[in-house]
C-alpha cells in the first residue's frame, strides 16, 4: 500500500500531491502503513481514503480495491454511507470517539454484497491548527467469528431440539468441585421445579435404594485414572413427590486432562420404563407360552398312551370314550392357543382381513354360547334388540363375543349369571357382556387390551397367553369401532364394543 500511495496520481484530488501534505497527515500515514493491524483513514472535507495492507483483504477480491485509494468516502461506500456517515460527522464535529463490536455492515466485495461484521473504533486526527482533519478507523473484521458463533448457537439449538424431541434428561458433573447440573426434565423426574437448584446428593437420593450402589460404582469407574471414561448404567429413580418410578438408561463420558485427571463428566438420561415393561412382558410371555402349550400337550400325550394301552388290553368302551373326550379337549386348547398366535402374527403383518356379510348378532350370540347353556351351570341372559342386523365379519365378531363370555366364566366363578345386551346407537351397534364377579382392580384396567397382559386377582390363576383381549380390540379396531370396559371391585365387570352397522 505504501508503494501504491507513492505511485498514485494525487494531483487530481482535493488534497493535492504528497509534497503539499501536512505533517499530521504524513505522520498518521506512517503509523497506518507500519501497523499490522487493519487501519483506514478519511482525510479532509471530502473524506479522501487511505488504508494499509492489513486492511486490504477486507475489501475482497474484485471489490473496491484499488479504486478505494484516494476516492471520496461517499463515492466508495454508497451501500453503507447512511450508516457510517453519522459516525464520521460526530467525530469530526469534536465528539467522542466511537466503539462498535461485531457490528453488521454489509459491503460490496467479491462481485456481490456480503454481510460483513466488524469490531471498530472511529477517532479524530488533529492537524496543525488543532482542529479535526480526519477520521482514523482502527478495525478488525469479525465475520468468521460471528458466523462461527452463529453456527455454534444453531448447533446448540438443534441439539436442544433433539434432546427435547427425544425426551432426554441431561446432566453435567464437575469432578473437581462436584457441582452438578441438569436440565428441567431431569429435575422434574426427581421432583424438582425448573427454578430449584440441583446437586449430586439430590440426584443420588432419588435413585432406588437397591440400585444406588450400582450407580456409584459406575460413576467411580468412569472417573477412575486410566479409565476410558465411558458411563453406561440402567437404574430406577423414584420421584419423592408423587412416588412415580421410572427406569432410566444413563450414558455419559468423562474427559481427562493431560495428567489423566477427570475434568468434565457429562451425559444423558433416557426413560426406558416402557421399553423395560415391554421386555418384561415378552419374557413373561415366553414363560407363559411354554407352560400353556406344555400342559395340553402333556395331557394329550398321556391320554393317547392310555388309550393305546387300554385298547390293547380290551378295556371297556366307556373308559376309552372318557380318554378320547379328554384328548379332544386338550387338542382344542392347543388349536385355540395356536389360533391366537396366528392371529397376532396376522395383525402384526396387516393380514387380518375382513369378510363382511349381513348377519343377526342375536343368532350369533345364541349359537356361540350354546355350549355354556347346555352345561347348565351358568345363566346366560340376552337383552336388547334381537332383530338388529349388522354388516361385519361374523366369524371374527363371534370370536370377540366368545372371548368375552369365556372371560366372564373364568373370572366370575362364584356368579352364575352373565348378561349380554344388544343396543342400537344411531348408525352403530353396541354389544356388551356383563358378569357379577369380583371386578377388576382400577390400576389394571388401562392394560387389559395390551398384548401379553394377563389379569390375576383374588388368588385366581389365569390361563392363556394374554392375547385374547388384545386380539379382540384389534378386530374391533379393524371394523372401525372401539372397545372398552367398566368395572367395580366386588360388583363385576361389563365389557363392550361398538362397531358401525354397515
Amino acid at each position: 500500500m505504501g508503494m501504491l500511495i507513492r505511485s498514485f496520481d494525487w494531483s487530481n484530488t482535493i488534497i493535492g500531491t504528497p509534497d503539499t501534505w501536512s505533517q499530521s497527515l504524513l505522520t498518521t500515514l506512517s503509523i497506518i502503513l507500519n501497523s499490522k493491524f487493519p487501519m483506514f483513514l478519511w482525510w479532509g472535507p471530502k473524506l479522501i481514503q487511505f488504508y494499509n495492507d492489513a486492511y486490504r483483504p477486507s475489501l475482497g477480491e474484485y471489490g473496491k480495491h484499488p479504486e478505494a485509494l484516494g476516492q471520496q468516502g461517499e463515492q466508495c461506500w454508497p451501500e453503507i454511507w447512511s450508516v457510517i456517515k453519522p459516525l464520521i460527522v460526530q467525530v469530526l464535529a469534536g465528539g467522542e470517539s466511537t466503539w462498535s463490536e461485531d457490528q453488521l455492515i454489509p459491503i460490496y466485495r467479491n462481485n456481490k454484497l456480503e454481510d460483513v461484521y466488524w469490531t471498530f473504533g472511529y477517532s479524530k486526527v488533529i492537524d496543525e491548527s488543532g482542529k479535526p482533519a480526519g477520521v482514523l478507523v482502527i478495525c478488525n473484521e469479525t465475520t468468521e467469528k460471528v458466523n462461527s458463533f452463529s453456527q455454534v448457537e444453531s448447533a446448540k439449538n438443534e441439539l436442544a431440539f433433539i434432546i427435547e424431541a427425544a425426551e432426554l434428561g441431561t446432566w453435567d458433573l464437575d469432578p473437581v468441585t462436584y457441582k452438578f447440573v441438569g436440565n428441567d426434565r431431569m429435575k422434574a423426574w426427581i421432583g424438582l421445579s425448573p427454578d430449584e437448584d440441583l446437586d449430586l446428593e439430590k440426584a443420588l437420593g432419588a435413585i432406588k435404594r437397591e440400585d444406588l450402589h450400582k450407580v456409584k460404582d459406575a460413576i467411580q469407574g468412569a472417573l477412575s485414572h486410566g479409565s476410558d471414561g465411558n458411563y453406561d448404567v440402567v437404574y430406577s429413580i423414584i420421584n419423592p413427590l408423587n412416588k412415580v418410578e421410572r427406569i432410566v438408561k444413563a450414558k455419559g463420558k468423562a474427559i481427562f486432562d493431560a495428567e489423566g485427571n477427570p475434568k468434565r463428566f457429562s451425559g444423558i438420561l433416557q426413560d426406558v420404563t416402557e421399553e423395560s415393561q415391554v421386555q418384561q412382558r415378552k419374557d413373561e410371555f415366553i414363560s407363559i407360552a411354554s407352560h400353556e402349550l406344555k400342559t395340553p400337550l402333556t395331557s394329550l400325550n398321556a391320554s393317547l398312551q392310555l388309550m393305546e394301552r387300554f385298547i390293547n388290553a380290551g378295556t371297556n368302551q366307556n373308559l376309552l370314550l372318557t380318554l378320547a373326550n379328554k384328548a379332544t379337549k386338550s387338542l382344542n386348547k392347543l388349536l385355540h392357543l395356536m389360533e391366537d398366535l396366528m392371529n397376532v402374527a396376522k395383525i402384526q403383518q396387516g393380514q387380518l382381513a375382513l369378510n363382511k356379510t349381513w348377519f343377526n348378532p342375536a343368532d350369533l350370540i345364541n349359537n356361540c354360547c350354546e355350549h355354556i347353556r347346555l352345561e347348565g351351570s351358568y345363566e346366560l341372559v340376552l337383552k336388547g334388540d334381537q332383530n338388529l342386523m349388522v354388516f361385519a365379519d361374523s366369524r371374527q365378531i363371534e370370536q370377540v363375543i366368545a372371548n368375552l363370555v369365556n372371560n366372564a366364566v373364568k373370572y366370575a366363578p362364584q356368579s352364575k349369571r352373565i348378561e349380554l345386551n344388544i343396543e342400537k346407537l344411531q348408525n352403530e351397534i353396541k354389544i356388551s357382556v356383563r358378569d357379577f364377579g369380583i371386578g377388576i382392580d382400577p390400576e389394571k384396567i388401562p392394560h387389559l387390551f395390551d398384548r401379553y397382559y394377563r389379569v390375576e386377582s383374588s388368588g385366581l390363576q389365569s390361563s392363556g397367553l394374554g392375547l385374547g383381549l388384545y386380539i379382540c380390540s384389534e378386530i374391533i379396531s379393524r371394523h372401525g369401532g372401539k372397545m372398552g370396559v367398566e368395572s367395580e371391585l366386588t360388583k363385576g365387570s361389563e365389557f363392550w364394543f361398538i362397531i358401525p352397522i354397515e
